[in-house]
């Protein structure tokens, strides 16, 4: 497959097929484990229940962090890789993803001084020496440094200047569509022979003495049973990985054991071109982070424990009150309330253990046929969007140990292929606009779009802002060429998910 075009839904040819692997889970772990396949020449095909991307890797802050804060704690293996793993963002992704600067304030307590955080910035730099090989000139990260106290409120205006002794400055990377740069890596493995299906769950395993040779599934759109073939079936369900193993072998606790984190959306512009870091003054306080994103301003992240299930995680109206109690708290004079708060952005995260929001420090990857169960069946748990693809490559070793991979230089996107436009936070088309139109058309034609969601949240930047979505939905139905009642229940389901993330669905 060439240019910007997603699998054909044709779910009984590709049943006919063979392939090497089946992924479950069309997140942004299930997408690049089928990235990687390809690379080592493997054919692979992915199944998603909902659509690509739909849940977790929906709802992050949108930061590639390289590792820095794992300097506090002498973590060098998460730090190198970090860094690592950051570059091939910036590498293969250049026109989606972009520096990011991020200021600390500094007041001197505990280890946040002055003294402390030049050394930090100056160590980050020196293990980070490689964090910018073959990474194109704008894309490339300038070193750290410490701030005055007055290029501090320079750059942060509204910052609690009392007790304020400078800054800690350093770059990180952002992905302010990190949606498209998901679809985009979908896109790639496709080009190079991946399959994938979106709206077609997995049901169980098909073994044969033992060993895993496919996966039952069902077409959520149209109804029917399919079995797809395959040699090695990989479970990256995210929050779901325990529930497809006790369907499919037997539950693995430690694979997944679920917390809360959500980031938040304000009707509020940014306070800053860097992204701010803040805490209330008070001992052992969360951090939060406060980023300019397309004219609106991006909080996060915050944390709690979860006992529900995973198919609908939200944080309550208090805690969502106690996050902006802190955020107001740490920025004089922001004054948040609900009517700021735009959309609630929320998922689960794997924490240490039941009852904590504690996040596990280490990846987890599980050989089922090494636990008792069939053999060729391999869990994956991931923790966040810059290490993805490293998990992705040990998940392949365990699986496919002899596939070698293809080198960089021979595997490379072409960048901004079905890319796009980037539509500021408060953009509306003028009347007569019809350039908007045209890219929506673009993206439904060949990107897998069964839903009205899918293409206005999850392919474009139309969504961003929910109220844009609702106002442009009714043409975005007519562009798709649906009728009266299909277009009602689009708008009707559209609408539904958008009120599920604001403070009156989260009540």
């Amino acid at each position: 497959m060439a240019g910007h075009v997603l699998t054909p839904r044709a779910l009984a040819s590709l049943a006919a097929e063979s392939f090497d692997l089946i992924i479950v889970g069309g997140g942004i772990y299930g997408v690049v484990v089928a990235l990687e396949a390809v690379r080592r020449g493997l054919q692979p095909l992915v199944l998603e229940r909902s659509d690509f991307g739909a849940a977790t890797s929906h709802n992050s802050l949108r930061i590639v962090h390289g590792g820095f804060r794992y300097l506090q704690s002498a973590d060098l293996a998460r730090f190198h890789a970090s860094v690592r793993e950051r570059r091939w963002f910036l590498q293969n992704f250049p026109d989606l993803v972009e520096p990011l600067p991020c200021l600390m304030p500094l007041y001197g307590d505990g280890l946040h001084r002055t003294s402390v955080f030049r050394g930090a910035l100056l160590l980050n730099d020196a293990l980070s020496f490689r964090r910018n090989v073959r990474v194109e000139p704008s894309r490339r990260l300038p070193r750290g440094r410490i701030v005055s106290r007055e290029e501090t409120a320079s750059i942060f205006p509204t910052v609690n200047s009392n007790g304020l002794q400078g800054g800690a400055l350093w770059y990180d990377a952002f992905m302010p569509s990190a949606p498209r740069v998901l679809i985009e890596a979908l896109i790639w493995a496709c080009s190079r022979g991946a399959a994938a299906l979106n709206y077609v769950e997995a049901q169980g395993l098909i073994e044969d003495h033992g060993r895993v040779v496919g996966v039952r599934a069902s077409d959520v759109l149209m109804g029917g049973e399919f079995e797809f073939r395959a040699s090695r079936v990989v479970n990256a369900t995210g929050p779901w990985s325990r529930r497809f193993t006790s369907v499919a072998a037997k539950e693995q606790q430690e694979l997944f054991e679920p917390s809360l984190a959500w980031n938040v959306v304000l009707r509020r512009p940014p306070l800053s071109d860097h992204a701010v870091a803040v805490a209330p003054r008070r001992p052992d306080a969360r951090t939060y982070f406060l980023v300019p994103w397309k004219g609106a301003l991006l909080a996060g992240t915050g944390h709690a424990v979860w006992r529900g299930s995973p198919d609908d995680p939200r944080p309550s109206l208090e805690l969502l009150g106690e996050f902006l109690d802190d955020l107001n708290a740490a920025v004089p004079g922001l004054d948040l309330g609900e009517s700021d708060v735009v959309r609630v952005s929320a998922g689960l995260l794997p924490a240490t253990g039941p009852g904590t929001c504690e996040l596990t420090k280490r990846d987890v990857i599980l050989d089922h046929g090494l636990r008792g169960g069939p053999s060729g069946f391999f869990s994956l748990s991931g923790i966040k969007w810059t290490t993805v693809r490293r998990v992705a490559e040990r998940v392949l070793r365990c699986a496919f140990p002899s596939a070698a991979p293809l080198p960089d230089g021979q595997f490379q996107r072409a960048p901004g292929a079905g890319r796009q436009p980037d539509y500021p936070f408060s953009w509306m088309p003028h009347p007569g606009d019809e350039a908007w139109k045209k890219d929506l058309r673009s993206a439904a034609s060949g990107e897998a779009v069964h839903h009205l969601d899918d293409l206005l949240l999850r392919r474009s930047s139309v969504g961003d802002n929910p109220e844009r979505a609702l106002q442009l939905g009714p043409e975005a139905c007519r562009l798709l060429g649906w009728d009266a009642e299909r277009s009602k229940e689009e708008l009707d389901r559209l609408s539904c998910k958008l009120r599920a993330a604001t403070w009156t669905g989260l009540g």
